[in-house]
């Protein structure tokens, strides 16, 4: 009889406390985790396959490229890693984002741990996205909003004035995804107010339990579902995501 083997025990390699919040980096056989200081995941670094995307929530975010399959200006907001932020960044030579991090620790650990580029197309401003949303000049075909800390989002970032902000961000026709949890409690009054905040509203469950993704827009016309099944296609033969397999999770939100 074969007997099973343990895994190789995580061990903590890099701490920083910044405003009351415990960054870790944690590393184990084949990979690293971000973690805020305790067994919650905020981002998972494969050592063995970089280019590869670890937690499903970020594969279905990217979902997204199915409604701006060739986007020219992305928002993060909230680094964590930088899982989305390097894949864009490989995928799209020419792409220019901008990322908004409110903790210094948390970039520190993208750069030194998670193989963060260093570049002119990546802009990472450390600050309250929250204080500064308004002051941004740019506007973006793509953001992407996925700030958390130790238990789930900052209020501020759930509130339907930050989503109004978001979406006078956006270029015409321009999309916000987002990060949303189902397990603390309040997922349908977050998804209302962004049903109140956009004309479209799709979501896309990633994973059993914990994350759906949230994708709006203030457009008025949508294309026939049919020119979805294609531009999945058309991205699959592009990138290295099954973007046809996460269209049969994506869902209009009546």
């Amino acid at each position: 009889m074969k007997i099973l083997q343990r895994s190789r025990p995580e061990r903590l390699i890099w701490e920083n406390e910044n405003s009351g919040v415990t960054v870790q980096v944690l590393e184990k056989e084949g990979r690293r985790e971000l973690r805020f200081g305790n067994h919650i995941m905020q981002s998972v670094f494969s050592t063995v396959n970089p280019d590869h995307l670890v937690l499903p929530y970020t594969r279905f975010m990217l979902l997204g490229l199915l409604f701006c399959p060739e986007p020219k200006s992305v928002l993060h907001i909230g680094l964590g890693g930088g899982s989305i932020v390097r894949w864009m960044y490989r995928e799209f030579p020419t792409i220019q984002q901008t990322i908004i991090e409110i903790n210094p620790a948390v970039i520190e650990a993208a750069r030194r741990f998670f193989e963060f580029p260093l570049d002119k197309r990546l802009s990472v401003m450390q600050a309250d996205a929250t204080q500064i949303i308004t002051k941004l000049k740019l506007k973006y075909d793509l953001i992407f909003l996925d700030a958390y800390g130790e238990y789930g989002p900052p209020e501020e970032v759930t509130r339907t004035d930050f989503l109004q902000n978001l979406s006078n961000c956006l270029n015409t026709g321009g999309w916000l995804v987002g990060n949303l949890w189902t397990i603390t409690g309040n997922f349908m009054e977050r998804r209302e107010q962004w049903k109140s905040t956009f004309t479209q509203l799709f979501q896309a469950r990633a994973n059993q339990k914990g994350n759906i993704i949230l994708f709006a827009s203030k457009i008025q016309q949508l294309r026939e579902k049919q020119q979805f099944n294609e531009t999945a296609k058309m991205l699959n033969k592009r990138h290295p995501l099954d973007f046809r397999k996460m269209l049969s999770e994506l869902k209009t939100v009546i």
